[in-house]
């Protein structure tokens, strides 16, 4: 028991030192360039219905308050019994405005995109589906707590608005978390 206390005591001092240390260095500065890979749960609003995705981002500082972006998602399942669409795959770019405060950066953005999607035949009573792109229009919220130069941990959730537009028609509105680690990397020291 001893053992886990000073185990805890010494994780504990080191978590406090890497806050404080992280602290006395900027890390949102422009030519940053931030990359997350997490899975994301979602709320698909039409059917009420959740799906898995797995997504990654690459972000870009600009300045110290924007950013340019690109997020891509990978539908991997559904977490319903049955679901409306067999795929429904998305990628998106745009920028986020951020509102930072030392390593702290609260932002938003809002981001147009694309979907490949296909609709579930035998769910939706129809005798076969074709594979089709949909435009679509996001607006995110998230948090990032960059640590150090290294990595940063990070919190966003995505609203999704657009329609699937073949064989039937149906909301492609859904909304999605992520949440993780993430790893970054300041160009501009490296020039």
């Amino acid at each position: 028991m001893e053992k886990i206390k000073a185990i805890l005591a010494v994780l504990l001092v080191s978590i406090l030192t890497m806050n404080c240390i992280a602290q006395e260095k900027l890390v949102i500065t422009p030519g940053l360039l931030s990359a997350q890979l997490t899975l994301t749960p979602s709320h698909m609003f039409c059917d009420k219905q959740s799906y898995i995705y797995l997504h990654g981002s690459l972000e870009g500082y600009v300045t110290q308050k924007l950013s340019i972006t690109g997020e891509i998602y990978f539908n991997a399942g559904s977490l319903s019994k049955s679901n409306t669409f067999d795929y429904n795959h998305s990628l998106f770019f745009g920028s986020n405005w951020h509102f930072t405060k030392v390593n702290n950066d609260l932002f938003i953005g809002v981001q147009p995109g694309l979907s490949l999607t296909k609709i579930n035949a035998r769910n939706n009573n129809i005798t076969e589906s074709t594979a089709g792109v949909n435009p679509l229009m996001s607006a995110v919220v998230g948090y990032n707590f960059y640590v150090n130069n290294i990595f940063h941990f990070f919190l966003q959730t995505r609203y999704i608005m657009g329609e699937h537009n073949y064989d039937i028609h149906k909301s492609l509105s859904e909304l999605r978390l992520s949440a993780g680690l993430g790893f970054n990397l300041n160009t501009k020291k490296l020039f």
